[in-house]
């Protein structure tokens, strides 16, 4: 496959691996209800036909309801393609070969964390303990021998550093703060970009989180002191854009 094609497939089809990705993270922990099933509206079981399906557009076009009963789509949904859609050309932009390819599996595994985590402020296992191996598996393959050490320290520490800050929360204040789920991506970040990747990627995952928090009180939302948000998309962004950065031509050179 040419470096070309491979770009071309990537954005092509990141708008219907977002819409599936997001119907996934919708539907975790019930796999059943996807890829066995087709398509159905949430409010009234109408199976979705083509024109309801189209990424991005068919929300748009249908003000967010279903053409039925006017059920609300889960307004993540839309988002989730658009983002997919950027995590392709972000990767054919940044990086190149099969990078590009690794780097958009990548950014799509992310994703479905950061949806799922949205909807249910967990980090499914299956994300955040199999990028692990697979990160360190990616940096040898890249890297080599010398790779996989910074990765291997970077997984190691970038757990320590999470976990023993919410041990120190639960300490003081008495209740969770941090989940081991941001510990275990934080682990999985070190173990594809490296321990010096790490501070990056902690500011960025804590700056797209206050962003997110001042767009919530925009939008209404009572800041308080015991308000909970999710630190796992944020946290998911800064570990995708790091990799871009270390995995980047540019930087190699």
């Amino acid at each position: 496959m040419s470096t070309a094609f491979l770009d071309i497939f990537l954005i092509a089809g990141s708008p219907f691996i977002g819409s599936f990705v997001t119907a996934t993270a919708r539907a975790w922990p019930d796999w059943s209800r996807v890829g066995v099933s087709r398509s159905s509206c949430e409010g009234c079981g109408r199976t979705l036909g083509l024109r309801d399906l189209v990424p991005v557009l068919s929300y748009i076009v249908q003000g967010g309801k279903c053409r039925t009963c006017e059920t609300k789509i889960w307004p993540l949904h839309p988002a989730g393609e658009a983002v997919a859609i950027f995590v392709a050309v972000a990767a054919v932009l940044a990086t190149d070969g099969w990078t590009t390819l690794i780097a958009a599996l990548l950014g799509w595994s992310l994703l479905f964390a950061s949806l799922v985590d949205f909807r249910t402020f967990l980090l499914p296992d299956v994300i955040t303990l199999g990028l692990i191996p697979a990160g360190l598996a990616v940096s040898y393959g890249l890297g080599g021998t010398d790779a996989l050490v910074w990765a291997a320290a970077g997984a190691v520490t970038g757990y320590v550093i999470l976990a023993g800050i919410a041990f120190l929360y639960r300490l003081l204040r008495g209740r969770e703060g941090l989940g081991m789920g941001d510990a275990k991506l934080l682990a999985a970040g070190g173990a594809w970009c490296g321990l010096v990747a790490l501070p990056w990627i902690v500011a960025i995952g804590a700056g797209l989180t206050l962003f997110g928090v001042a767009i919530a009180s925009v939008f209404g939302t009572k800041l308080t002191r015991d308000l909970a948000l999710p630190f796992g998309p944020g946290l998911a962004a800064g570990v995708f854009l790091a990799f871009l950065l270390v995995r980047s031509p540019l930087a190699a050179g």
